[in-house]
């Protein structure tokens, strides 16, 4: 578990609730996915947890950091997805709720970090929040979430929020640079806004080349809008990427070119491609199973149809502002 450096501010904020006992038992963290928010919430937990801590840190040697770093502390519970893209169940929950009920074994704290929070079923958010409603003396309660607005507002409600804010670009090309990678500035121009400033998911997209699937992508749109385009043959492409990435390059180059030239002939076509992107969006980060392929066709023949039609739409004023 590693505090990165845009994590500094989030910790300092918690080691001084921390020292004023005025922490709050539940925590929401949030944030763009690529912020390694779980080994930060997971720190505060061991930190939490640590028998012997100083000012600023677990100590990292007493039987409670050993049991921590082992994955065996009886007083913590990490809850997850049983298999990877799959959603948090309310056994899951259910099983929180009877270990809640018993004291700590070892340290004088109980700590439970949910991630992603935004996984867990209506049926898992129901039984959590009663337990949110009455919450046992000294248990820290920490929901991670990339997509906190897809929790109930009322375990929102209940939590303490703490946003993790991404860092600039400046500080992102000198971490990436001291892990020894090298970025341009095209790319990270290029890359940063679709990474939504995520040092750890820009790294990734180094290292898999993305910039390359940008281009490609744009690529890919222009000749759908211009009808040019072979919808079999380029969902094929597109399947090899992750969905979601593939949508948010494709709605962040749009809106760029509506920043660009907002009154621009092509706006009102671009608007109802971007409401297509959206739809398409919600659809893949919802817990229902959805056909890659067939939404993918589907979002393709959307925006030909789109640009086969002869009206554009002036954007309202409003929505201008991006």
């Amino acid at each position: 578990m590693t505090v990165y450096p845009w994590h500094q501010p989030l910790w300092q904020q918690f080691v001084n609730l921390w020292q004023q006992q005025r922490l709050a038992h539940a925590i929401l963290m949030s944030g763009a996915k690529g912020l390694a928010k779980t080994d930060l919430a997971l720190n505060m937990a061991k930190f939490s947890l640590c028998l012997a801590p100083s000012i600023s840190a677990a100590c990292g040697q007493c039987h409670s950091c050993e049991l921590f770093a082992a994955d065996a502390h009886p007083d913590h519970l990490l809850i997850e997805p049983e298999e990877a893209g799959k959603t948090i169940k309310i056994d899951q929950i259910r099983a929180l709720k009877d270990k809640q009920s018993l004291t700590a074994n070892i340290s004088a704290w109980k700590t439970v970090v949910v991630h992603p929070a935004h996984k867990m079923t209506a049926n898992a958010s129901n039984s959590l929040l009663k337990l949110l409603e009455e919450p046992q003396p000294q248990t820290l309660l920490i929901l991670v979430s990339s997509q906190p607005q897809q929790l109930p507002v009322t375990i929102r409600s209940r939590c303490q929020l703490w946003p993790m804010l991404s860092p600039a670009p400046a500080e992102i090309e000198r971490w990436l640079k001291e892990q020894g990678i090298k970025i341009s500035e095209k790319q990270l121009h290029q890359l940063t806004p679709i990474a939504k400033g995520a040092p750890l998911m820009l790294q990734q997209m180094l290292e898999s080349r993305l910039d390359l699937l940008v281009e490609q992508l744009q690529s890919d749109m222009q000749k759908l809008m211009q009808g040019n385009a072979n919808p079999m043959q380029m969902q094929i492409n597109w399947q090899q990427n992750d969905l979601l990435t593939v949508m948010h390059i494709l709605q962040y180059d749009l809106r760029n070119r509506l920043i660009k030239q907002p009154e621009a002939l092509e706006a009102g076509i671009l608007w109802q491609i971007l409401d297509c992107i959206q739809i398409t969006i919600k659809l893949v980060s919802s817990s229902n199973n959805y056909n890659k392929t067939l939404l993918i066709e589907d979002f393709m023949v959307s925006v030909m149809r789109i640009c086969r039609s002869s009206q554009t739409i002036k954007p309202p004023l409003s929505r201008v502002s991006l």
